[in-house]
């Protein structure tokens, strides 16, 4: 089962816009030692969608090597608007023994359920690696309804989910569904969800603020663990105002990498085009406020 906190890592650029392998390997490295429960590659926060399929591949074996020896599960996102490349991409993440594997739909065209079912469907069987579906609608066009969810959980052609839609309501339904299929895992992806998805019985998160301060939402974690409903209460008010950062920048990476910049973390701060890079001054007044920094 997947769990905890998994970490969508942040992609490190040069002014150049190429990757920075160096940095990439030592924000790996600064995450294992801090004690997240997974490491997710190819993800949103990544800027997949602006990576070629050789970088993404690239940062499939870097992630695979430098986590070999690590408790830290390893993730790859293989989203991509083919069946046959998401199957090609799937292929090679089994191959470097992968953990899990992370799809939405394929995005731009819209697919009806039926469609998005055999795409899902062709995926799982294609590969013996757990396929986690993430549902993102405000980026793909194409939700996925809890009939789809539950259909493909029951089947054990998913072996959880991760939610990025703002949407208590949808959340619920989905938590209905993991009372029927207890091994199917139930992740967040909007920070702010975590709380309440820990208290309504889900699994944990894959959320982008763990990339600058894992340390706080892994006593979250703890705090709930131990029924510590105080310090759970204060971590979840420190995440809450952490997340406001998102509207500070103008994506989600551009707010992660500007916000990294207060920390002095191994994350560059440029975003590939067509994304913008957000300036550290942007979410300042954030991190101050949260008591983060001073």
């Amino acid at each position: 089962m997947f769990k905890g906190i998994i970490v969508p890592l942040v992609t490190s650029f040069h002014e150049d816009y190429s990757l920075d392998y160096q940095s990439i390997r030592t924000h790996m490295q600064f995450l294992v030692a801090q004690g997240v429960n997974g490491i997710f590659v190819n993800a949103s926060t990544s800027e997949f969608f602006s990576l070629t399929i050789e970088e993404q591949v690239a940062l499939m074996r870097l992630a695979a090597e430098e986590l070999e020896d690590s408790s830290a599960l390893v993730l790859a996102g293989v989203t991509t608007n083919s069946t046959e490349q998401s199957i090609r991409l799937a292929k090679i993440a089994q191959e470097l023994n992968f953990d899990g594997l992370v799809v939405a739909p394929p995005y731009y065209g819209t697919f009806s359920e039926e469609a998005l079912y055999k795409h899902f469907k062709s995926l799982a069987k294609a590969v013996k690696t757990p396929l986690i579906l993430y549902d993102i609608p405000g980026a793909t066009g194409n939700p996925l309804s809890p009939k789809l969810v539950e259909r493909l959980a029951s089947e054990k052609l998913a072996a959880g989910i991760k939610i990025t839609r703002d949407s208590l309501s949808y959340l619920i339904e989905v938590l209905a569904i993991k009372r029927k299929v207890p091994e199917f895992s139930v992740l967040v992806g909007f920070d702010q969800y975590l709380p309440n998805n820990l208290l309504l019985g889900g699994d944990g998160g894959i959320v982008a603020g763990a990339n600058v301060i894992p340390s706080v939402y892994l006593a979250l974690i703890r705090a709930f663990e131990e029924s510590d409903m105080e310090a759970f209460r204060n971590y979840a008010q420190q995440i809450a105002n952490f997340s406001r950062v998102y509207s500070r920048g103008t994506s989600f990476a551009g707010a992660i990498k500007a916000a990294a910049q207060w920390f002095e973390l191994p994350i560059n701060l440029p975003c590939r085009p067509p994304l913008l890079t957000d300036k550290p001054e942007v979410v300042k007044d954030v991190l101050l406020e949260a008591g983060l920094i001073k």
